[in-house]
């Protein structure tokens, strides 16, 4: 992906003193902020202000690589459950398809942001996972690139939650997921 870097951004990258931070943005039905810095910041990225809260739930945000083809390229991050915030949400909302923002920014020697961030990374949440023990529990997202819906079809599925958004009382597809024949429609 181009990416267009300010000039207070590459003077910064010219020096020794390198502090970058993430601003992460995952979009749920109430849209969470978070950053990777040990304070609140707030950064003007597209220009509307928003500001990022520290956040301790970030356990970890996967490498991911660049390619110069279309590619489908996943990003996984790690959240804490700790507090059941993100369990519920997961478990309550239909996250699927959410979208996932990921900003680099770097801070200059009083602890501002420099002006602008530049995204690192763009995607929607493709699945989750809940890993839970004793001690923990982790919510695992799956984020996928946008060319991950590059070969998909556009329409209807046979499942129920394309069901109930046309039909909100046909409980008609609530096994679907548990059929394994290939149902055939229409003449055969």
């Amino acid at each position: 992906m181009t990416r267009a870097l300010t000039t207070a951004i590459k003077n910064a990258l010219a020096t020794n003193d390198i502090r970058p931070i993430h601003l992460l943005t995952i979009s749920f039905s109430t849209p969470v902020n978070f950053t990777d810095c040990s304070f609140s910041l707030t950064s003007s990225i597209s220009g509307s202000s928003v500001t990022y809260n520290p956040s301790d739930f970030i356990i970890g945000v996967s490498d991911f690589t660049e390619e110069i083809d279309i590619t489908k390229s996943t990003l996984s991050i790690s959240l804490s459950g700790a507090d059941q915030t993100f369990i519920s949400t997961v478990l309550n909302e239909n996250v699927t398809n959410d979208e996932v923002t990921i900003f680099r920014g770097l801070l200059d020697t009083n602890n501002s942001i420099i002006a602008d961030p530049f995204m690192l990374y763009k995607g929607n949440i493709e699945s989750f996972a809940i890993n839970e023990n004793t001690n923990s529990s982790i919510v695992n997202l799956t984020v996928v690139s946008h060319w991950a819906d590059f070969e998909k079809k556009n329409g209807r599925k046979t499942n129920n939650t394309s069901q109930q958004r046309f039909f909100s009382t046909d409980i008609g597809m609530d096994f679907s997921s548990e059929t394994v024949q290939d149902v055939k429609w229409g003449r055969e």
